[in-house]
């Protein structure tokens, strides 16, 4: 294995075998293989891939596409069938809800017992327990067992340890989806930190705003096989092709007609991906009759205006907007589907081009935020992305808030 890579898979398999009966499995040990009781299912087939050291790739597909399954066989958790995986350091690993804790003991044994998982003495893990319970914030049920736990409370003492075992490689399964708003906030802080730190990540999850923000690169899994292996914005744009059923056109960045990237807050690192029968070709952020300033007020109407152009039919087009910490916690968010205006919102066709505003009152904290917007259209099988632009603007609130101004972030949407 090289010595710049921290993971490696060759050929990576992995069959199961299904039993109708929990009972056929004892039946055909003792027939000594002369009966066959069970069914045969690949999970994984023919997966090959490698993780630089430093980097952070993620992982998406469908459920049933083989993500936990290959995350298990990296960790050692499962034996591959064929081929093989190996790792260059510590592992730490969050996978689904549970595991590797045992629910009998409290939380402050399974910090100790996790600790000598990772080949760390008791008496080191001491030294750093008072930062693990301080960062999982979960008071008095650190002695209680973990069988008490809600999901929430489980995950941040999860994560606690995990970030706290000083690993090469950090593992995560969806886990951060469960944990509150301020949670996943301090999570993400860590995880920006260990990043820079040169610490490698493979992260699964549903939440393609994760991927797109911390994510140098993804993997798309289907059924067992590695569909794709590139930039997240070319992976992500390839799975919304697949749930679109064939979406034909993939955008290019930067388009001839866009505008978008001349916005003197915008960031030239944003993650754009979708199906392209709708582009985001310009954006503006008005304050107090200012367009587009420097810095903006906490807590003052805001108006941000998208022109997108069609380029094929769109029957039911859904336009957003988010707001996430400069660390990719989501803060606020909106949607033409949630607002009042969302009647006015009709179909459209190739060659149409609209302004959709959004009004806002950002009553957020001095500081940098950054702003996602998107096109989408709504179908039966749920919302497929036209076109996301994700961290794609600087949003920087100049004054901090007063104890009379910490209210809900209110927000209204119109077409121009």
């Amino acid at each position: 294995m090289h010595s710049e890579l921290a993971i490696s898979a060759q050929n990576l398999g992995k069959t199961f075998r299904v039993f109708g009966h929990p009972g056929d499995r004892i039946k055909q040990a003792l027939s000594f293989g002369r009966i066959r009781l069970h069914r045969e299912f690949t999970a994984l087939r023919d997966v090959s891939f490698d993780v630089k050291k430093g980097e952070t790739v993620g992982i998406i597909g469908r459920n049933g596409s083989g993500k936990s399954t290959l995350l298990q066989l990296v960790c050692g958790v499962l034996k591959p069938t064929s081929g093989k995986v190996e790792a260059n350091g510590r592992i730490s690993a969050l996978l689904e809800l549970g595991s590797g804790f045992n629910p009998e003991f409290t939380g402050r044994e399974n910090v100790y017992f996790q600790g000598a998982v990772s080949g760390i003495d008791k008496k080191e893990m001491a030294a750093r327990f008072d930062d693990i319970a301080a960062f999982a914030e979960i008071g008095e049920f650190i002695d209680q067992p973990v069988r008490t736990y809600s999901s929430g409370m489980f995950v941040k003492l999860a994560f606690a340890v995990a970030i706290h075992v000083d690993p090469d490689i950090l593992i995560v399964d969806e886990a951060l989806a469960v944990g509150d708003a301020a949670f996943q906030s301090k999570c993400f802080q860590r995880i920006r930190g260990f990043q820079k730190s040169g610490g490698s990540i493979l992260l699964v999850t549903h939440s393609l705003e994760q991927v797109g923000h911390f994510c140098d690169r993804v993997l798309l899994l289907d059924s067992g096989t590695l569909l794709a292996d590139g930039s997240t914005s070319e992976t992500l744009t390839t799975y919304t092709n697949r749930i679109a059923k064939g979406a034909a056109r993939v955008i290019d960045r930067p388009a001839k007609d866009d505008q978008f990237s001349d916005h003197p807050a915008y960031v030239s690192s944003e993650t754009r991906w979708g199906g392209g029968a709708a582009t985001i070709d310009d954006i503006s952020l008005t304050q107090a009759g200012v367009v587009n300033p420097d810095k903006f007020l906490a807590g003052l109407e805001t108006e941000l205006v998208l022109t997108i152009r069609y380029h094929a039919i769109v029957d039911r087009p859904v336009y957003g907007l988010t707001v996430k910490s400069a660390d990719g916690a989501q803060l606020f968010t909106a949607n033409s589907l949630q607002s009042p205006g969302a009647a006015v919102v009709r179909a459209q066709k190739a060659g149409d081009v609209v302004r959709a505003c959004f009004r806002f009152n950002p009553f957020f904290d001095s500081g940098h935020y950054l702003i996602s917007v998107g096109v989408a259209g709504e179908t039966q099988d749920g919302l497929i992305a036209h076109d996301r632009r994700y961290d794609s603007i600087d949003f920087h609130i100049a004054h901090p808030l007063t104890p009379s101004q910490e209210v809900a972030v209110r927000s209204t949407f119109t077409l121009l």
